[in-house]
């Protein structure tokens, strides 16, 4: 910003009929281990994200205990992938440590996993938390954010945060927000109970007195589709009574989560390795089997279930990812369609597939409306987020999300004005993690800049092809670092951990 005299610049290009915008900020990203050895995170870097916020969900890289690596690595798996990094950290800070000693493509902030630090304190059992319990996982809390934590995350599907009781997080949020930490929340129930779930999530909130921010906001399955509009208004209502309070959400109707999540709480307690034991036990697969069919009644004071294939159906849910070459032909494919083509049950086939790839298994899930979720692309309290899991055959959001909202639902759609689409993925989530060096262009501030065609930006990944990078985007620099141009990059990488 502002005039450089002839022979001062490094180097001149023209943004003659483009647009040249603040650096686009990723507010839900599974990038924690992939930024290990693949620092440069093209699939983000070339769509125009200069920074990520990694540790989501409640269930992280760090903190954690090394006797835990092995079952939480194995867990994990579906869900930010298993590439060669060394797991030799303990800390958050050891983890942001080995972060910081080569430059990444975007710049990464950390939240701390409620659930790592309930494993370090508990292990992975449901069982409640004694008073010395609770006050060494505030000590965790305290820690991580000194460590640079920006907040706090849960995943209230996941275990073992599904196994914590609400005293013992509102203690750890209220914790975390004296600390000048926020919330990020995946929130019990997307589907059935949304309108209940998100009152949960607003009612911790105000009484931890911490800002709330839901992720990947979505109605998932036909039968939830006429919620959207009720679960905005919670939210706009919990803004007018004054909580501190916004979402993220994707441009697609198809989300993407570790394959275990379809079990059971009950039959996760413990850890992978134990839920892989329960699998080969005929009577506990029976069980867990009519479960999917007949859910058992949701129980206020215990572990909470998101039951996709009840919610969703085997035919709509896709196996994305695995780790054994000779099951590579899974991938792309429906559980409803493997099944049938090997003349099984299909839940019967989900077993198995778990069991084969030792619950290595990725997948995505065909469950939401598109003009429900373009309702909540407009709301002024969204940001974007790409919500990517990298490995296998991904969701496309992770290579084209930003350039698709730009495109398809700025641009083409008309949904909302470039300027608002702009705020949602820049500013307003600036403002959301603290960053006050980033999020504007303005003298002073950290040069993370996209330069883009606004008549020609358009996302090219799709579910069949997804690792394909959009066109349209100029010019991506990261803390003063031309690190793409013209769709290819550059070599060179400007990004860094941003500490609270």
């Amino acid at each position: 910003i502002g005039r450089v005299k002839k022979g001062e610049a490094v180097r001149d290009f023209s943004a003659t009929g483009a647009v040249v915008a603040p650096g686009f900020i990723d507010t839900h990203s599974h990038s924690d281990l992939m930024a290990l050895v693949e620092p440069a995170l093209l699939p983000k870097l070339m769509q125009g994200v200069t920074t990520e916020l990694l540790g989501q969900d409640g269930i992280g890289a760090a903190p954690i205990r090394k006797e835990d690596v092995p079952s939480w690595r194995q867990y994990l798996s579906g869900l930010n992938g298993d590439p060669p990094a060394s797991w030799d950290w303990e800390s958050l800070g050891q983890y942001a440590e080995l972060l910081s000693a080569r430059p990444t493509g975007p710049n990464l902030a950390l939240l701390v996993p409620q659930g790592n630090i309930r494993m370090v304190v508990l292990g992975q059992g449901n069982v409640p938390a004694d008073i010395f319990q609770l006050q060494a996982m505030e000590e965790e809390v305290r820690r991580a954010m000194e460590e640079g934590a920006v907040g706090i995350s849960l995943g209230m599907i996941y275990t073992p945060c599904t196994f914590a009781r609400r005293d013992e997080l509102i203690r750890l949020f209220h914790r975390c927000g004296l600390l000048g930490g926020f919330l990020a929340v995946h929130i019990r129930s997307g589907g059935d109970r949304l309108l209940e779930s998100v009152e949960e999530v607003v009612t911790m909130a105000k009484e931890a007195e911490i800002p709330l921010h839901i992720s990947h906001f979505k109605a998932a399955g036909k039968r939830n589709w006429h919620k959207m509009e009720a679960a905005l208004e919670a939210v706009d209502r919990a803004h007018r009574e004054g909580l501190d309070i916004t979402f993220d959400i994707y441009p697609y109707t198809a989300g993407s989560t570790m394959f275990m999540a379809i079990l059971p709480p009950w039959a996760m307690e413990g850890g992978a390795p134990k839920a892989l034991e329960r699998l080969r036990v005929p009577d506990l697969r029976a069980k867990i089997r009519d479960q999917f069919i007949n859910p058992p009644p949701p129980d206020p004071d215990g572990p909470s279930w998101e039951n996709y294939v009840n919610n969703v159906g085997w035919e709509n849910i896709i196996i994305s990812s695995v780790g054994n070459k000779k099951n590579q032909g899974w991938v792309g494919r429906s559980v409803a369609h493997i099944a049938e083509g090997e003349g099984k049950d299909p839940a019967e086939t989900a077993f198995d597939i778990l069991l084969e790839e030792n619950g290595r298994v990725g997948m995505i899930l065909f469950s939401m409306d598109e003009e429900k979720m373009a309702m909540g692309l407009r709301h002024p309290l969204g940001t974007i987020c790409t919500d990517g899991l990298l490995g296998g055959r991904p969701h496309p959001r992770v290579y084209g999300t930003f350039p698709r909202v730009l495109g398809r639902y700025v641009r083409e759609r008309k949904d909302m004005p470039l300027e608002e689409a702009i705020r949602k993925m820049t500013s307003l989530p600036a403002r959301r993690l603290r960053l006050k060096d980033r999020g504007i262009l303005a003298e002073g501030k950290a040069a993370d800049i996209v330069v883009f065609n606004p008549a020609a930006i358009v996302d090219q990944a799709t579910y069949e092809d997804p690792r394909q990078y959009p066109l349209g985007i100029r010019q991506v620099i990261v803390n003063g670092i031309l690190t793409a141009e013209g769709g290819q990059h550059t070599g060179k990488l400007g990004g860094r951990v941003l500490k609270r």
